[in-house]
């Protein structure tokens, strides 16, 4: 009965010492960072990328898919624990969330059709933008298209997007260049152009305004990732390219979260990579 009893007793501890599942929140169809494999499950640079940081943590994960601007509502009502994204940390939204240090630099970036030809913003005139509903390229359009001249086209994801190019629906895309940058190594009908180096940021993971301690734990898994060539190497298989020692997936960022924005802590990391 004793044995029984303390096997018992060993159960429940480590039933209460078990981290419940990290609830991630996705955009769906949206590759190279989320997409489903042929047997429906998640996949994609994110995706990995979150897995393999729970795993650090011991956790679970579980996914919820639903357009950004939801996802932004569920993460401040605490539906979700962590936007994988990758989420472009810009300070209006880091008054909102905490952002880890980024895993990708990103731009605004336009992509284009054969024989379009997009140097300068004044190329727009008079073209089809495709853009991601939604979202701050979608914005972007919005707020530009009348002063220079060209017609939004919007889609409800982000390979619909850069279908719509590939297709002849429009004549350009506007999209994150992290984005650009694969879906432009696969395809053949795609090249990227004009980028905004004014909108240059970090691309990272976001967590709740209040989930400090979660945003550090996460960053430094990150980090260990980092450090053990994880990254870069997602960054081949899903973005084609291998990242150069300047690029963030090899780049590690003094202090927690992206300097300059609020929520950055200077403090410094300590992350326990042997663990």
């Amino acid at each position: 009965m004793r044995a029984v009893l303390a096997a018992l007793l060993i159960m429940t501890a480590s039933a209460q010492a078990a981290e419940p599942a990290l609830r991630a929140g996705v955009v769906p169809d949206s590759p190279p960072f989320v997409l489903a494999d042929r047997t429906g499950k998640l996949t994609g640079f994110s995706v990995v990328l979150i897995r393999a940081i729970a795993a650090r943590l011991k956790r679970d994960v579980v996914f919820t898919e639903a357009p950004l601007p939801a996802l932004f509502t569920s993460l401040a009502d605490g539906r979700v624990d962590v936007l994988p994204g990758p989420v472009q940390a810009t300070p209006e939204r880091a008054a909102d969330m905490l952002f880890t240090e980024g895993y990708l630099w990103t731009e605004y970036q336009f992509g284009t059709a054969p024989g379009v030809t997009l140097t300068a913003l004044g190329d727009l005139r008079g073209k089809r933008l495709a853009v991601h509903a939604g979202t701050d390229y979608a914005e972007w359009a919005a707020r530009n298209g009348q002063r220079l001249g060209f017609i939004a086209v919007a889609r409800p994801t982000l390979a619909a997007v850069f279908d719509a190019v590939r297709t002849g629906a429009a004549d350009a895309s506007l999209t994150s260049s992290s984005a650009l940058r694969a879906a432009a190594a696969g395809r053949s009908k795609l090249t990227a152009a004009l980028a905004l180096p004014e909108t240059r940021t970090h691309e990272g993971l976001a967590v709740a305004e209040s989930a400090v301690e979660l945003r550090d734990e996460i960053e430094e898994a990150l980090r260990c990732l980092k450090q053990d060539g994880s990254v870069a190497r997602l960054s081949v298989t899903w973005l084609g390219s291998k990242p150069g020692p300047e690029d963030l997936e090899n780049l590690v960022i003094p202090g927690y979260g992206v300097p300059g924005l609020a929520g950055y802590d200077p403090k410094p990391h300590k992350p326990r990579c042997d663990k």
